[in-house]
Parts: C-alpha cells; sequence; structure tokens
C-alpha cells in the first residue's frame, strides 16, 4: 500500500483529476494549475493522457509512451517530460528517482547532424517538429486554412509516430522511447511519465503515464501469428489479406517452392519484397485493422509467404509459420475456329450402323502453355446446358482434325475449347452437326390401365347408364431410345377390330387418361401405344391391353350380423357383406359422436372376406369416452361400379369399467365447542375420473337399523361439518364417490362419532 500511496502521489503532482489533502499549491515552476478551497486541492478535468507501455529485458526495461494527438505531442515536446521511477523493496526508505527531467526532442541543428538527407524516415520524424505546413487552400476562407491546418498536423503527427514504431533511436530522439539501464534483474519497479510543465490556462491537462508492480524479467517475444487469407487478382498477381488489431506496419517475404507443373525447386531463399514497412490504412470490423497486399510473382507456381510485423518497441516480430499459394495462369489461350463438319457412313446396308463425324478447326496462334482441344456435342431437343464430351483425353494442341463416332446420335451442336496447362478455357462458336436418323423407336413396354370412377354426387341428377368413367394409361419407352418426340395412343372395343388413334396430336408424355362411357355394351375396351422420334420414324404397336368397363350396378348393401358392448374390452362386430362376383373392397369406419370425423379403422379384400364366408369380423377398444358421447361403426363396400353402399351405423356408449379403483381414509370426531360432529377424509387424487363427479355421505343415525344416503359435497371438499347430535347420542358415517353417469367408488372405512357436553369457552381468546 505504501508503492501505491507514492505512486499515487507523483500522478497528484502530475495533474490528475483527483482530490487529495495537500499543505503546499505551487509546483515547481512557480505555476499553480489547481483551484484551491480550503486545504482541499481539486485538480482540473483531464484533456488529453500519456499512454505509456514498457518491456522488461532484465539488464534493461525500456519506456515507450505516445500522447494522444498533434496539440499534445507539440506541447510536451516544447516543455519536456520527467521519467519517474519507484523501486519496490523490503526498507522502509522510499526513494523516488528521476530517471530524466525535461526530457525533449533533439534540436534541429542535432538531428541534421545526427541522420542523413536520404534518411527519409528521419525526416518524417523531423517534418512533425521542424516542417512548414502544407496543403493549406488559400480560398477557404479563415475557418477552412485552420482545419486544412489540423489535418496536416495530425497526418504529420501519425506518420512521425509510426517512423518511430519501426526505428527506436528516431522514438528515443523524439523523446516518445527511454531505456533504464539501471536496474537489477528480477526487481520490482513503478514508473511515471509526467509533463515537466503545467499549462496556467488549464487547456492541456495530461493524465500521466504510469506502470506500477513492474517486473524486471528477461523479455520472451511470441511469435506473429495471423490468419492469412489469398487470392488471384490478375494474372501473376496474389493478394494476402488479414487482419490486425495490435499492429500498424508489417514486412512480407516469399520464396517459390514449386514450378507450375508442380516440381520442387531447392535452395530458394526468402525474398523481403516491401521495400518500406507496408502500412493498412483500412479499418475492419472489431477495431481490427483490415490488411491486404498485393503482389506480382516473376512466375507461376507454388509460393511461401511470411509476414513479420513491428510492435510498438520497434521489434520486428517473425511468423510461427508460412501461407503457401499455387499461383496459376488465369488467363485462357485464344479461342479455335469450327470450320467444318463432315459425316461419313460406313455400311451402305444400315445407315445408322457405322456413322462417323469428322471435325476440322483451326487456331491461329499456339500458346506455350497450349495443353490442347476437347470437343463437346449437345442433341438439338436437350434443353438447358445438357452438353457431353466426344472425346475425354485431350486432342493435341497441334492437330486441326478430329475423328469421332456418333452412331446412334441425333443432330445437335457442337464446338470445340481449348485448354491451357493450368485449365483454363476458351470455346469455339457453336456449329449444327446434322446426323439423319433412319432408326425407327423401338416398343413402348408395361403398358397398365388403372380404371377410376368418377365421383358421385348426392346432389348429381346424371342418369346412371349416362355417367362416365376414367381409365388412367401408363408405359414405359423403349430404354434404347433417347430421341421419342411423342407417343401414338389407339383403342377398340373388340380385340380383332380394327385399332382407330384416340388422342390428336402427339402425346409427350408417356400416360393417357381417357374418359369411358358406360353406356355400351361392350364390356371391354382394348390400347395399345407406339412410338415416334424427333426424325417422324415410326416404332411398331406394342400388344394391346385388355380393360373392363365399370358397371352403373352398386354393391350389396352389409348389414350387421351379431354385436356385443363390453366396457372393458370394447365392441365386437360382425358385418355381413355382399358375395358380388365384382366386388373389389370393403371398408370399416369409426366415428366419435354425431359431428365427428370419420376414422377408416380396416380395409378388406373382397377375395380375402370370401374365403371367410362373407364375414368381416371386428374388435375394437376405443379409449373411454364419460358421459353421453357414443361411438358409430359402419362399413362400405366397393365394387366395379362408380357407387358404394354403406350399412347403417351401430353405436355403443364406452365409458370404461363403473368402479373407481381409489380408497378413500375417512376420519370423525366431535367438536364440543361448537357441538358439531367432523368428518375429514384423504384419497389418491391421481385415479379420480374426468367426468363431473361429487362425495356421497352415508350416514345410521341414532335408533336406525342400516345407512341411508345422507347428503353430498362438492369434489373441490375434503370435510363436512353438521349439528343433528344430541348430548350422549351415537352416528356412524362413511364416505362414497359418485358420478353422473354412474361411476361410483368403494366405500370408505366407517367411523362412529358421540355427541359429548358442550363447553363453553371462557376467554374470546381462546376460540
Amino acid at each position: 500500500m505504501k508503492y501505491k500511496s507514492i505512486l499515487l502521489g507523483l500522478m497528484l503532482t502530475a495533474g490528475l483529476t483527483a482530490t487529495a489533502q495537500v499543505t503546499d499549491n505551487t509546483t515547481e515552476n512557480g505555476v499553480n494549475p489547481h483551484t484551491t478551497v480550503g486545504q482541499e486541492r481539486v485538480l482540473p478535468r483531464v484533456t488529453s493522457k500519456i499512454h505509456l507501455l514498457t518491456r522488461t529485458y532484465g539488464d534493461s526495461i525500456v519506456l515507450r509512451w505516445l500522447p494522444e494527438d498533434y496539440v499534445s505531442y507539440n506541447f510536451l515536446a516544447t516543455f519536456g517530460v520527467n521519467v519517474l521511477r519507484v523501486k519496490h523493496g523490503a526498507g522502509s526508505d522510499l526513494n523516488i528517482d528521476t530517471l530524466a527531467l525535461k526530457l525533449r526532442p533533439l534540436k534541429l541543428e542535432q538531428f541534421r547532424q545526427k541522420y542523413p538527407a536520404n534518411d527519409s524516415l528521419a525526416l518524417v520524424a523531423l517534418n512533425v517538429l521542424y516542417g512548414e505546413e502544407e496543403n493549406v487552400s488559400k480560398n477557404k476562407g479563415e475557418v477552412g486554412n485552420r482545419e486544412d491546418i489540423s489535418n496536416s498536423q495530425d497526418m504529420s503527427f501519425g506518420f512521425s509516430m509510426l517512423a518511430c514504431e519501426w526505428r527506436p533511436d528516431l522514438a528515443t530522439d523524439m523523446a516518445v522511447r527511454f531505456t533504464d539501464r539501471n536496474v537489477e534483474p528480477g526487481a520490482v519497479y513503478d514508473y511515471v511519465i509526467q509533463p515537466s510543465y503545467w499549462d496556467p490556462n488549464g487547456r492541456i491537462i495530461f493524465e500521466p503515464g504510469a506502470v506500477d508492480g513492474l517486473v524486471n524479467r528477461p523479455y520472451k517475444q511470441r511469435p506473429y501469428t495471423p490468419v492469412v487469407k489469398d487470392s488471384l487478382v490478375s494474372p501473376f498477381s496474389v493478394m494476402l489479406s488479414w487482419h490486425d488489431g495490435t499492429h500498424s506496419s508489417f514486412e512480407v517475404e516469399r520464396r517459390q517452392m514449386t514450378d507450375v507443373m508442380g516440381a520442387t525447386l531447392e535452395g530458394t531463399k526468402w525474398e523481403r519484397i516491401t521495400q518500406k514497412p507496408f502500412l493498412s490504412m483500412v479499418e475492419g470490423e472489431n477495431e481490427q485493422h483490415y490488411c491486404a497486399y498485393v503482389d506480382s510473382v516473376p512466375a507461376l507456381g507454388m509460393w511461401a509467404y511470411r509476414i513479420l510485423a513491428y510492435d510498438s518497441f520497434g521489434q520486428l516480430v517473425p511468423p510461427a509459420g508460412d501461407h503457401s499459394v499455387f499461383v496459376t495462369d488465369i488467363q485462357p489461350p485464344v479461342p479455335p475456329t469450327l470450320k467444318y463438319i463432315v459425316i461419313e457412313r460406313g455400311d451402305t446396308t444400315d445407315l445408322m450402323a457405322k456413322v462417323k463425324a469428322h471435325i476440322v478447326w483451326e487456331k491461329d496462334s499456339l500458346e506455350q502453355d497450349l495443353a490442347g482441344y476437347r470437343i463437346y456435342y449437345k442433341p438439338m431437343r436437350t434443353e438447358g446446358d445438357m452438353w457431353q464430351m466426344l472425346n475425354y483425353d485431350l486432342i493435341s494442341p497441334k492437330d486441326t482434325l478430329y475423328s469421332v463416332d456418333v452412331t446412334g446420335k441425333q443432330t445437335g451442336m457442337v464446338y470445340i475449347s481449348a485448354y491451357d496447362h493450368t485449365g483454363n478455357e476458351s470455346k469455339s462458336f457453336i456449329q449444327q452437326i446434322r446426323l439423319t436418323d433412319y432408326k425407327a423407336p423401338g416398343v413402348p413396354t408395361n403398358l397398365r390401365a388403372e380404371v377410376r370412377p368418377i365421383e358421385i354426387l348426392e346432389t348429381d341428377t346424371v342418369a346412371p347408364r349416362d355417367r362416365m368413367a376414367y381409365v388412367d394409361i401408363y408405359w414405359q419407352p423403349c430404354p434404347d431410345d433417347d430421341d421419342i418426340d411423342y407417343f401414338d395412343l389407339a383403342f377398340a372395343n373388340d380385340s380383332t377390330h380394327k385399332f382407330v388413334l384416340r388422342n390428336e396430336g402427339g402425346l409427350h408424355q408417356s400416360m393417357y387418361t381417357d374418359t369411358l362411357s358406360l353406356n355400351v355394351n361392350q364390356r371391354y375396351i382394348y390400347y395399345k401405344v407406339r412410338a415416334v422420334d424427333y426424325a417422324t420414324n415410326i416404332g411398331d404397336w406394342s400388344d394391346w391391353i385388355q380393360v373392363e368397363r365399370p358397371h352403373v350396378t352398386p354393391p350389396t348393401e352389409p348389414h350387421l350380423g351379431k354385436s356385443s358392448h363390453d366396457e372393458v374390452y370394447g365392441m365386437h362386430m360382425e358385418w355381413i357383406v355382399g358375395a358380388d362376383a365384382d366386388m373389389k373392397y370393403h371398408e370399416v369406419y369409426r366415428r366419435l359422436g354425431e359431428e365427428g370425423e370419420p376414422e377408416l379403422i380396416g380395409r378388406y379384400e373382397a377375395d380375402t372376406v370370401k374365403a371367410h364366408q362373407n364375414t368381416i369380423v371386428i374388435d375394437d377398444n376405443p379409449p373411454y369416452k364419460q358421459g353421453s358421447v357414443r361411438y358409430y361403426y359402419w362399413v362400405t363396400s366397393y365394387n366395379a361400379s362408380p357407387f358404394t353402399s354403406t350399412s347403417l351405423p351401430v353405436s355403443w356408449k364406452h365409458q370404461g369399467p363403473r368402479l373407481i379403483d381409489v380408497e378413500i381414509q375417512l376420519t370423525g370426531v366431535y367438536d364440543a365447542i361448537e357441538g358439531k360432529t367432523v368428518l375429514m377424509w384423504d384419497l389418491d387424487q391421481s385415479k379420480l375420473p374426468d367426468a363431473d363427479w361429487h362425495y356421497c355421505v352415508f350416514r345410521k343415525g341414532p335408533g336406525e337399523e342400516k345407512f341411508r344416503y345422507y347428503m353430498s359435497t362438492e369434489k373441490t371438499d375434503r370435510s363436512y361439518r353438521e349439528a343433528t347430535l344430541s348430548e350422549g347420542e351415537t352416528a356412524e358415517y362413511y364416505i362414497e364417490i359418485r358420478s353422473a353417469n354412474g361411476h361410483y367408488s368403494p366405500a370408505s372405512n366407517t367411523v362412529s362419532v358421540t355427541a359429548t357436553a358442550r363447553q363453553e369457552l371462557t376467554d374470546p381468546k381462546d376460540k
């Protein structure tokens, strides 16, 4: 605490905002910047701050400080700063060491003698102290001129402080760096940087720079570990980017690792490619500077980069590793020119058997990195970017003719691409390749049909024999055909009749929906299909399929044969359905209440039901529904007609077991003060029913031979009181739970209560 007090005292005398008890209100320079109230010194508000950094090396300690702006630095450079130190120790005597008094930058003559005229960084640092203001407009007026002067001063100050960051000698001569060499390894020190002079007008009040508890240990430098990203911005140009919230200037080095073909280059050395420290002026996210450096490499291949950063003490921090970039050529070759295409047919008996295309092109210039060509083809009818390669291996860069087998392909489009060794591509103009097709498509397969009756509405007034039905017809094209344009569908009412085209115009999908009239005598209708390609070649017809027309006779109506209901096991039903020859299936539905949604609970194929004497046995145990709600069941039958038949519904109330499995514990006492019988009970509420219920009190009074229902209480009650017994009389009680729908619980235990003499209260407080 003693060292803390000394450090605080040094900062108070330096002009910090604080209040302290003092006896002397005069500084060393005879200037009193403070306001005195009695024996309290109230320090003015801080307007500028000295930022202090320290670094220990064991044999020395380096102090590095920085004022906030040009005005602050100009003030400190004019009047100087004091460098104070306090050493921590075990003794009782504490000494404040003044390491430097009125420390100021070198004078102009001293700068010129020490640094040569071609030292650009020294000139940058010198300009903030002794340079003339430039770029001042003569036409902006007094306010504009002042703004230009302020901007020029701030820029000059910023660059001079960066020069001090790169050069420790400049930082020392600019009075923003001090090295304390009179130190002991392992010792603990406090440091304060304070202005040597205080502004009597209070326009600049500094908060001094202070560091306390600094242990003098050898400095261990950590490597620089930026996250580097790269991108190719132009041929042979690489942009490196990274974010940094600590360092502001960097050096970049590189070396080539491989050539463009990937061969390793031995013995290459690191080369520094920044002639001066690289400085990023772009503000990034999260208060971090965005750094982007663009390098032009002399050759293609794999290049390694490493970034070194300058810290605040002028040391160049090496990186922990390097960043590799493969620099490729992004300039594509000159595109070739497609001249013409010659089609050759090798078999005169079958013009589609052996077909070749001879493709001829030319290219004005052959680049050194030209790798070869590829030819691409797309059928004329294909939409979108569905190009396919006609050659997988690259054609030699010197070739201008390529012959390729195009047997089975149709007329389409062709272009040729030129590639270099890095994969850059350039395309020729597209040209048509005419391949006349003489081959008819194959026979469609898997022809099938599904009859779909039209929906019959209750308000439908159409006569049954005038109704229609739908038939959905599906097929698959021959898998060897990829040039089918459309299909033809034909029908006949008999397999021996002439088939007639059903569709008007080609069918471009492999399905068709036909409308069947039910007012015909033929039981069946027949269909077949064929394919037609883009070259108008017509394929053979498929085999015909037979489709049975729906009729208009509804199925036999199902009815209930037997049924029973059990509150525990649910409903048992035996439905008798029709034995129609064209019966398809039967569906069993359940509905809760009059307004509930029907729920399909079973579907039964007609053939399966016929094997069980046309009887459908249903056992269903739905959730219990207490009250007057009923479950309804019915069966709907389907045959080949567009009609259905539905049975009459059967319904039950399914309320579950009547007995409520809950135990009631009853206690009874006589309250002699109030003269009342008091009954109280307890039970497990988790077993109580959901429906409305209440407690029933049963009583056998004096002279009665059996229990009788006495009264009921709400289900929220747990006690009952009555005043019907006279002194000496006895009554017995038990409790039951009853609900409106007939559910009940076992009786509770029986309690006996005897009325005693009534007691009077002697003190109202007893009540």
